[in-house]
């Protein structure tokens, strides 16, 4: 068997193996603390997504009416998942296709709110919760021009 002498530390010199380890071990400053993470807004200022989707939830006929001469590109956009309700593609039944997109008209940006908030509260940046929210519309966008080539 060859010989493996200093490989390995001898154990009855603990004090060089102790030396060791301090050498090689990181430098931490006395007096730095660890620096806490900054937590997410609590109470009721966390909500104001949830309040500004309400607020664009209850001007959503207006604002339906405001985009009604772009159509249908500005409907698909803005409100993808009210036109998604009223697809009879989906599968859902003839009453709910006539009262669903309407329903979705309020009830979409509240939603919304309700994911940005829970996203603010995860610690995600409001840039990038924003971003994950066009990146929803972009997609349901995506579904609504494959749902609508199919049916033509």
């Amino acid at each position: 068997m060859p010989n493996l002498e200093g490989t390995m530390p001898d154990p009855k010199n603990r004090q060089r193996v102790a030396r060791q380890r301090t050498i090689h071990a990181p430098a931490v400053r006395q007096g730095e603390e660890k620096k806490k993470p900054k937590l997410p807004a609590q109470g009721w200022i966390s909500w104001w997504p949830v309040a500004a989707g309400i607020a664009l939830g209850l001007l959503g006929p207006q604002l339906r009416d405001l985009l009604a001469p772009y159509a249908p590109w500005s409907m698909r956009l803005v409100y993808p998942f009210v036109l998604l309700a009223s697809h009879k593609e989906m599968g859902l039944s003839d009453e709910l296709a006539l009262m669903l997109p309407q329903a979705m008209l309020f009830a979409q940006f509240p939603l919304e709110g309700l994911a940005v908030k829970f996203m603010l509260g995860r610690g995600v940046k409001v840039s990038a919760a924003i971003g994950q929210m066009v990146s929803v519309h972009m997609v349901c966008t995506l579904v609504l021009w494959l749902v609508a080539g199919a049916a033509a």
